[in-house]
C-alpha cells in the first residue's frame, strides 16, 4: 500500500505536488487566522473603553477649572466692581453647561447617581453668586462682603472639590482594570499567533521534507549512478522510471550523453588539424611581430587622436627608449613646438573625414636634436569602434631636408655671388679711382688746410664701402675648405691677441676654459678663425666699460650620436630682445653696431653650416648673451666637397 502511493506520488509533476502539500499548511493558516482576528478585536474593545474613561477624565478635569474660573472672576469683580471683570466669570458659567451634559453622557449610570450631588452643589454655588451680583450692583455691598468674610463660598469649593477627587479615583481605578484586561488581551493575542505560526511552520517543514525527499532520493541515485561507471569522459547517464520532471530529465541527459559521445570523437579529430593551425597562426604572428619591430621606418596605429601603438623604431625617431612602454601622450610632446597645433589641426581634419593623412612636422629629441619626418597615416574600416582607426609610417627625412635647404641655399648664394661679383667688379674701379685721386689731393694740402679734414672723410668711407664690397663677396661666394688639423687653444690665443687693442680700450678681461679632450679640431683653420674673430668681437662691443670677464670655453659634446666641439662665448652685456634675437643670422640685419654691416653673424652660420656643424644664441634683456657653436671633430671630405 505504502509503495502504491508512493509511486503515485512520485509520478506526480512538482508543481501539483507542491500544490497538494501546500494546502495543510495553507488551512492551518486559516485558523490560525481566524483565532488572531478575534483576539485582535478583543483587544480593540479594550482600547475603546480606555479611551473612554481618559475623554471621561478629561471631561471631569475642565468641569472643575470652569467651577474655579466661575469663583475666582466672581471674587475679582467684587474687589474692583467693574463690570468688565465679571466677564471671566459669565464666559465660564456659559461654558458650564454645555461641558456638565457632556460629562453626564460619558458616566455610567451609577455615576450619574453620585454627579447629582455634585450637580446640586453647582446650582447653589451659581445661584449664591448670581444674587450676590446683583446685591453688589444694587448698592448693597455689605452683605457681600458679609458672605466673602464668613467663607461661605470656600466651604461649597471644599464639599465639590472633595467630590470630584472622589470621581477621579474612581476613574484612575477603572483605567487600571482595564489596562489590565488589555495586557491580558495582548498575551493572549501574541501567544496565539506564536502558536499558530510555530504549528504552520512545523507543518510546512514537513510538508517540503516530502517534496525534497521525492525530489533529492532519485537525484541521489542517479549521482551514484554516474559516479559508479568506469573512467569514462562522458559517463552513461541511466533513464529513472518515473513520469515526472526528474524522469524526463534523465531521460534528455540520456540522449545529450549519447549526443556529446559522438560530437567528441569529431572534436578529437580535427584537434591534430587546430594544433596545425595554431602553430602557423603563432609563427606568422612571431613574423609579423618581428618585421614590424625591427623596421626601419617608425610604424604606428591611432584611434581617434590617441597613440595605441608604436615600434620600437618609431620610438628611436621620437627620441624615446625604444624597450621602455611609452604613454601616448609622449609622441606628441616630442614635436617640435612649432609644429605641434598644425599637426594636430591638419589630423583631427583628416580623422574627421575619414580620409587619409599626410604631413611633414620635426621629433625634439631630449639631447636638443632635431629630425624632420615624413608622416603618412592611412584610415582602417572598423566596424566595432565609433573611432576611425589609422596606420600610420614615419620616415626619417632629416637629411634629405638639409640637403634640400643645403641645395636652395648653395643656388641663392651663387645668384647672389654672380651678382655680387658683378657689383664688385663695377663698384671697385670707381672705388679705386676715388680712393686714389683723395689720396693725391691729400699730399697737395697743406697740413693745416681745413679741406684736408674733408680728404679723410672721403678716404675713410671709400674704405668702407670696399670692406662692405668685400664681405658682400665673402657672403655669397662659396669656398672649398681647406681641412687641417689644428689645436683650438692656440686658435683661440691668436683670436684674443689681433683683438687685445679692443679688449684694452674697454679695460675688459678674458677667461678661457678648454677641455684636453676638445682642443684637436679638424676643420678649415682661417674659417674658424673668422668666426671667432667676429663673435668675440661681438661679445666685446656688447660688453660695458670696465665690464665682467668675457668666458670663452670648449669642451667635447656629443650631438646626435656623433663626437664634437661645444665651444661658447659669454657676455654680460645689455641683452638682445626676443624680437631682434630671432633674425640675427639674417643678412645685412645690424643691432647695436654702428659701423657694422650686419653680414658678420651670417657669415659665421655659413661657415659653421660649411662645417656641418650648428651655431644659435641665447640671451636675456640685461643678463648677457651667450653664443654657442658645435663643430664636430673630424669632417667628412666627400661630405664637405659635395
Amino acid at each position: 500500500m505504502y509503495k502504491h502511493v508512493a509511486r503515485l506520488f512520485n509520478n506526480l509533476p512538482i508543481h501539483q505536488k507542491l500544490l497538494l502539500i501546500s494546502t495543510i499548511p495553507l488551512a492551518s493558516l486559516i485558523l490560525v487566522s481566524i483565532v488572531a482576528y478575534i483576539n485582535v478585536q478583543t483587544f480593540s474593545q479594550d482600547e475603546e473603553r480606555l479611551n473612554n474613561l481618559y475623554l471621561t477624565q478629561k471631561t471631569a478635569a475642565q468641569y472643575m477649572r470652569l467651577v474655579v474660573d466661575m469663583e475666582s472672576g466672581f471674587r475679582g469683580y467684587v474687589l474692583t466692581e467693574d463690570i468688565r471683570d465679571l466677564k471671566p466669570y459669565q464666559e465660564a458659567l456659559e461654558n458650564l453647561r454645555g461641558v456638565e451634559q457632556d460629562l453626564k453622557e460619558r458616566l455610567s449610570e451609577s455615576q450619574q447617581q453620585h454627579f447629582k450631588d455634585a450637580e446640586a452643589l453647582v446650582k447653589q454655588f451659581v445661584a449664591e453668586k448670581e444674587e450676590l451680583i446683583r446685591d453688589l450692583q444694587s448698592g448693597r455691598k455689605a452683605n457681600v462682603l458679609q458672605y466673602v468674610k464668613e467663607g461661605r463660598g470656600r466651604a461649597l469649593m471644599s464639599e465639590f472639590r472633595d467630590w470630584m477627587a472622589r470621581l477621579d479615583r474612581f476613574e484612575q481605578q477603572s483605567a487600571l482594570d482595564e489596562f489590565a484586561q488589555m495586557s491580558l488581551d495582548r498575551t493572549s493575542t501574541l501567544l496565539a499567533i506564536l502558536g499558530g505560526g510555530l504549528f504552520t511552520f512545523g507543518l510546512i517543514v514537513c510538508a517540503l521534507f516530502l517534496i525534497a525527499r521525492s525530489i533529492a532520493v532519485p537525484l541521489v541515485n542517479l549521482s551514484t549512478a554516474v559516479g559508479s561507471s568506469s573512467g569514462e569522459l562522458v559517463p552513461t547517464i541511466p533513464a529513472l522510471d518515473r513520469k515526472d520532471e526528474i524522469g524526463g530529465l534523465t531521460r534528455v541527459m540520456q540522449e545529450m550523453s549519447l549526443q556529446i559521445r559522438e560530437h567528441l570523437g569529431q572534436v578529437v579529430k580535427s584537434e591534430a588539424s587546430l594544433r596545425k593551425l595554431n602553430q602557423y597562426l603563432s609563427d606568422s604572428e612571431s613574423r609579423y611581430r618581428g618585421l614590424v619591430d625591427h623596421a626601419p621606418i617608425g610604424i604606428f596605429t591611432t584611434k581617434g587622436m590617441q597613440v595605441t601603438f608604436s615600434n620600437r623604431f618609431n620610438q628611436v625617431l621620437a627620441g624615446l627608449d625604444p624597450d621602455e612602454q611609452v604613454h601616448p601622450a609622449t609622441f606628441r610632446e616630442r614635436i617640435h613646438p612649432e609644429d605641434v597645433d598644425r599637426v594636430l589641426t591638419d589630423f583631427s581634419r583628416a580623422v574627421a573625414a575619414g580620409l587619409p593623412c599626410e604631413m611633414i612636422f620635426r621629433f625634439v629629441h631630449a639631447d636638443g636634436g632635431v629630425l624632420t619626418i615624413l608622416s603618412r597615416r592611412v584610415p582602417i574600416l572598423d566596424f566595432d569602434s565609433p573611432d576611425p582607426i589609422y596606420v600610420g609610417f614615419n620616415i626619417d627625412i632629416t637629411a634629405l631636408h638639409t640637403l634640400q635647404l643645403r641645395l636652395s641655399r648653395t643656388e641663392k648664394l651663387a645668384t647672389l655671388g654672380q651678382m655680387a661679383a658683378g657689383i664688385a667688379h663695377e663698384l671697385r674701379n670707381p672705388l679705386v679711382g676715388i680712393g686714389s685721386t683723395a689720396s693725391l689731393l691729400l699730399d697737395e694740402f697743406e697740413q693745416s688746410d681745413p679741406r684736408r679734414v674733408e680728404i679723410d672723410v672721403i678716404l675713410h668711407e671709400t674704405k668702407r664701402m670696399d670692406r662692405i664690397v668685400n664681405q658682400i663677396v665673402e657672403y655669397a661666394r662659396t669656398r672649398d675648405l681647406a681641412l687641417t688639423h689644428f689645436v683650438l687653444s692656440d686658435l683661440i690665443n691668436e683670436a684674443l691677441k689681433l683683438l687685445s687693442g679692443h679688449l684694452q680700450a674697454k679695460h675688459l678681461k678674458v677667461r678661457t676654459a678648454l677641455s684636453t679632450a676638445a682642443d684637436h679640431l679638424h676643420a678649415d683653420r682661417d674659417q674658424i678663425e673668422q668666426v671667432l674673430l667676429n663673435v668675440i668681437d661681438n661679445a666685446i662691443d656688447a660688453s660695458p666699460m670696465d665690464g665682467s670677464a668675457i668666458e670663452v670655453t670648449a669642451q667635447e659634446l656629443f650631438h646626435q650620436e656623433q663626437p664634437g666641439v661645444m665651444i661658447q662665448v659669454r657676455d654680460s652685456g645689455k641683452g638682445i630682445s626676443p624680437e631682434v634675437l630671432s633674425r640675427v643670422f639674417e643678412p645685412f640685419f645690424t643691432s647695436g653696431k654702428r659701423n657694422g654691416t650686419g653680414l658678420g653673424m651670417a657669415i659665421c652660420k655659413n661657415i659653421v653650416e660649411r662645417h656641418r656643424g650648428d651655431i644659435h644664441l641665447t640671451s636675456a634683456v640685461g643678463e648677457g648673451t651667450i653664443v654657442s657653436i658645435w663643430l664636430p671633430l673630424t669632417q667628412d671630405v666627400q661630405l664637405v666637397k659635395g
